[in-house]
């Protein structure tokens, strides 16, 4: 009788550490997700803040780290270009005044509400004295826009 009664403590024992180490676990992957969460968060606040910082003083940064403004200029370029070459490739089209991937056959914007045909004829080359620029951030503004396909700025 005495050994079972030490299995059924050995048992019991075994029983309380398993479900000691499953909660452990079960916190420890609480704990991961929120630091994950948290993490994420963090990044994207940074990102918007350097993205409307870069924005609104876009000439001094210029000013001050010429290469790095270039270079995001030069990518920002390639990615727009790279998206509309993308959204042709799947039968869709890129909004030119706000950069929503559209259906090929759409009128309107679904997210700006553009005429997208209208829209895309003010896209054929300018003489540079008609080029307009955003003042807040300095690219070229698409002729009838009401905000700044790069920075959001109302015109």
């Amino acid at each position: 009788m005495d050994f079972f009664n030490k299995a059924k403590e050995s048992i019991t024992s075994a029983g309380k550490d398993l479900t000691q180490k499953a909660s452990e676990a079960g916190e420890l992957a609480k704990i991961t997700l929120r630091i994950k969460e948290l993490e994420k968060d963090y990044n994207d606040r940074l990102k918007n803040m350097g993205e409307a910082l870069y924005t609104q003083h876009y000439d001094e940064i210029k000013s001050m780290c010429p290469d790095v403004v270039e270079a995001l200029d030069r990518n920002r370029k390639e990615y727009e270009q790279d998206k509309k070459d993308q959204a042709v490739l799947k039968g869709m089209r890129i909004c030119p005044n706000c950069g929503a991937e559209q259906d090929k056959i759409a009128v309107r914007c679904t997210v700006c509400g553009i005429n997208m045909n209208d829209a895309e004829k003010t896209i054929m080359p300018k003489s540079e004295a008609s080029v307009r620029l955003c003042a807040k951030c300095g690219k070229e503004l698409v002729e009838g826009a009401k905000f700044c396909m790069s920075c959001g700025t109302p015109v």
